[in-house]
């Protein structure tokens, strides 16, 4: 528990304002953040237990020219610690990219995160809000977790303006930066724009991934290229009080099974004091993210935490409740329930089937 210790006190002294890390001229940016999450897990098919996590990030950005400009982000997590805990210390570079930028359009190439719509297709940073991708791997996890590591897109992502719609397409690798980890081509074009008080998008996306032959077989899936489609829309409500949004998937699975994410959200805390209430809610069939046998959460397209595919479809509520407690440090509340159509697996090849997560979350900005 000496790591849980030290990097409250380091949190607290910083929230605290003992300390000023972050730093920024003309030309250089240095910033970056904590996370400290504290779980209690109960399971259908597993004993309940404890985890803790931790990740630090350090963003470095270097201006190279009015257009031009460098971005690096290196990661240090451990997926869980205790008072035995097994060896996850690990350190990545999770970002590498150069960005060309022009008043209507940029374009990135290299190692990069980013996420679409409300994330539940294309999320390569933190994943899901409540949910813990983004955290190193650890073999042999009692959650069952194996390469849940910091995925990013190796490739070009290019964004444009076309009147009041925003357009991004991107090329690439989709990369877990494990021995053992996915490296599959992705590569996709949506667009986004204002309709009334909604804004309405669209995406189109592509996946290169191995399935088991016996899952192509029992699923009716295909091994290869797979195309999705996404549609997504959120507004406003109450003089911008409440945010709504909501994204629907289809098409990557030969059954073309399909998925859906809504979520409701009040604003971001700005100010000491300050509450943000959010509810989500997820509904996934068992092919529409494109996920196999594997807990591997670089599988397809989606880095979201994903169920086994023997556990068939499923649905997923969570509830949180974040307060800012000092201009940089915040604290958040979590409750997530899970709904596995087969929740009864206790076969070795099925993945841990979560029933109940409630969590405490410690951020702090530098």
């Amino acid at each position: 528990m000496k790591k849980v210790f030290l990097l409250l006190t380091v949190m607290v002294a910083l929230g605290t304002g003992a300390t000023a890390f972050a730093a920024e001229n003309d030309s250089l940016t240095v910033n970056g953040d904590i996370r400290l999450r504290f779980d209690k897990q109960t399971n259908y098919n597993q004993p309940d237990f404890n985890a803790n996590k931790y990740r630090i990030r350090l963003n470095l950005g270097y201006k190279l020219s009015p257009e031009w400009s460098f971005n690096t982000r290196v990661v240090a997590g451990d997926s869980l610690f205790g008072d035995a805990p097994p060896n996850v210390d690990d350190v990545q570079i999770s970002v590498a990219s150069l960005t060309y930028k022009q008043p209507d359009w940029n374009a990135t190439i290299g190692r990069q995160v980013f996420s679409m719509f409300e994330g539940l297709a294309v999320s390569m940073d933190d994943g899901h809000t409540p949910g813990d991708a983004g955290y190193p791997a650890a073999g042999n996890r009692p959650d069952g977790g194996q390469s849940k590591n910091f995925p990013s897109l190796q490739g070009v992502k290019f964004q444009n303006k076309i009147g009041k719609t925003n357009v991004t397409s991107f090329y690439g690798n989709l990369n877990a930066r494990t021995d053992d980890g996915a490296n599959y081509n992705v590569k996709g074009i949506a667009a986004i724009g204002p309709v009334g008080a909604f804004k309405v998008g669209g995406m189109v996306y592509t996946t290169d991934s191995y399935v088991s032959a016996a899952d192509v077989s029992k699923y009716g899936m295909k091994n290869g290229s797979k195309t999705g489609y996404s549609v997504t829309a959120n507004t406003k409500l109450f003089n911008n009080y409440l945010y709504t949004g909501a994204e629907y998937i289809w098409g990557l699975a030969d059954m073309h099974d399909k998925a859906y994410k809504l979520i409701v959200k009040t604003p971001e805390t700005k100010k000491v004091g300050d509450m943000q209430y959010a509810v989500e809610y997820r509904n996934v069939e068992q092919n529409a993210l494109d996920y196999n046998s594997c807990t591997n959460t670089a599988r397809g397209i989606s880095t979201m935490r994903t169920k086994n595919i023997n556990i068939g479809d499923f649905t997923y509520w969570a509830l949180s409740a974040k307060r800012q407690l000092t201009p940089d440090l915040s604290a958040t509340l979590f409750y997530e329930k899970y709904n596995p159509q087969n929740h009864g697996k206790t076969t070795p090849s099925s993945a841990q089937v979560e029933d109940q997560v409630y969590r405490l979350q410690l951020d702090y900005k530098f």
